[in-house]
């Protein structure tokens, strides 16, 4: 009740009240009705401007700033009109999968269209890429998306709730006592969350002898403590689930990846802020997001946000793609043999991983890891490629609305997220298994939650 009369006393305090009242209210209440009485060209019309906003970064901050290591200008009236015209085409199909918030599969397509595939055409259209990048870039999108809209979900019905929770129950004591039991003895219970010491970490961490075993059991303690800290936040458990991430500090420590501890923000962020309407209008969140990092760096001088976010999440992957393009139209194909077929015995056409292959070839010598159009430029002739490649990740997407549809969306957005950036940059074999999105799904579907109880 108290805060009840709070909020009643700061709603009709003078400030507020002129806030409400004014031109400025007005105008947003106008827009948010807009929004809601038409909101498929407004998606159209945000994820256009997404793309300007991109553009605009590209040209005055990224390629000065970063010319040296690729990303260069070249705006070729042709090659950048192409860029456009090859968004104006899509959009319609982009904002339609928007739409589709209540597949899981849908959160992560479009994760992938924001974070990939739209930065791949403004980056096309900006840098000047070669024609023949940019049409076999518009024929797998066009797969893919038309994959996405009419190949239908399946569903499973779930185990009963009772059985769930004895089984989640079971996993978080196994997991706490692996973690700090390999903690314990490798690294004396240390805790380190500096993430500008990581290398130093992983330097040490890579000579633990492990056994094997548990090896490959804590590689996939990010995904298990990553649900059960969820389970047991929305069974209202707050004490357990401060506990738990503890516990997840300390398996980050063990290691320090940092995708282990961007991956926890993500899932809390997720929990805590997201609505099932924020899907539809998240060109516009992104765009807002470019132009702050624009400001911090124009004004602030403060170059981390556009390094990371911008380059790093978006430009990079895609960046990589093209080099990926290149090398692989001149040199053999690996067909596989880094995937499925290394596992029945055929021997890469290399003698080094193909990411190291890469990034010799880039000149920084960096593990230069890539998915999507670079995993397929690596693997299958492009003409084959962009028809199998697609549906196989389609197929794979489907897992996700098998195991987590009946799954409040706050829960599965932040590993529809998590993985749709992990495609991008990484193989999909990779990412099914060692980056576990096939156990994620398994565990999923395994959460415990009502029949038909879905709520974002």
């Amino acid at each position: 009740m108290k805060l009840r009369t709070i909020a009643e006393k700061v709603g009709s305090s003078k400030p507020v009240v002129w806030l409400r009242t004014s031109e400025g209210a007005a105008g947003v209440r106008s827009f948010v009705s807009l929004c809601r009485e038409n909101p498929f060209p407004v998606q159209c019309a945000l994820l256009l401007f997404y793309r300007a906003v991109l553009d605009f970064m590209y040209l005055t901050q990224l390629s000065p700033l970063y010319a040296y290591s690729g990303f260069t200008t070249d705006l070729s009236p042709v090659s950048y009109g192409l860029s456009w015209l090859l968004l104006l085409t899509f959009v319609p199909l982009v904002a339609g999968i928007q739409g589709q918030e209540c597949r899981p599969s849908s959160m992560l397509v479009t994760t992938l269209n924001l974070l990939y595939f739209i930065p791949m055409t403004s980056y096309v259209g900006c840098k000047g890429s070669p024609f023949w990048f940019l049409a076999s870039v518009a024929v797998y999108w066009l797969i893919f998306l038309l994959l996405q809209l009419y190949i239908p979900s399946f569903t499973l019905r779930k185990i009963p709730v009772h059985h769930g929770k004895l089984l989640f129950l079971l996993l978080t004591v196994g997991a706490v006592l692996l973690v700090m039991g390999i903690s314990g003895v490798y690294t004396g219970f240390r805790l380190k969350l500096d993430i500008s010491d990581v290398y130093n970490i992983r330097a040490e961490a890579a000579a633990y002898d492990i056994p094997t075993v548990l090896s490959y059991a804590l590689s996939w303690m990010t995904v298990v403590l990553s649900i059960v800290i969820l389970y047991w936040l929305r069974e209202k458990k707050y004490w357990l689930t401060a506990g738990l991430i503890v516990v997840y500090f300390f398996y980050y420590s063990i290691g320090a990846h940092k995708s282990v501890f961007l991956f926890l923000l993500l899932l809390l962020a997720c929990y805590f802020l997201y609505h099932s309407w924020m899907l539809r209008w998240s060109a516009g969140f992104l765009s807002l997001g470019v132009a702050a990092c624009w400001i911090a760096q124009e004004v602030f001088h403060f170059l981390e946000p556009m390094s990371l976010f911008v380059r790093r999440f978006m430009y990079v992957p895609v960046q990589l793609s093209e080099i990926y393009a290149v090398y692989f139209t001149q040199n053999p194909l690996n067909l596989l043999r880094e995937g499925f077929l290394g596992k029945l015995g055929f021997d890469s056409v290399y003698s080094v991983k193909i990411p190291m292959v890469i990034g010799e070839f880039a000149g920084s010598g960096a593990n230069a890891n890539n998915g999507m159009v670079g995993d397929m430029y690596a693997n299958l002739p492009a003409i084959l490629g962009v028809l199998l490649f697609p549906l196989i990740l389609i197929i794979i997407s489907r897992l996700l609305d098998l195991s987590a549809v009946t799954l409040p969306q706050r829960i599965s957005i932040s590993f529809c997220a998590y993985y749709a950036i992990s495609f991008s940059n990484t193989a999909w074999g990779t990412t099914l298994l060692s980056e576990g999105l096939l156990l994620a799904c398994v565990l999923l579907y395994l959460f415990p939650t009502q029949q038909g109880g879905r709520k974002t």
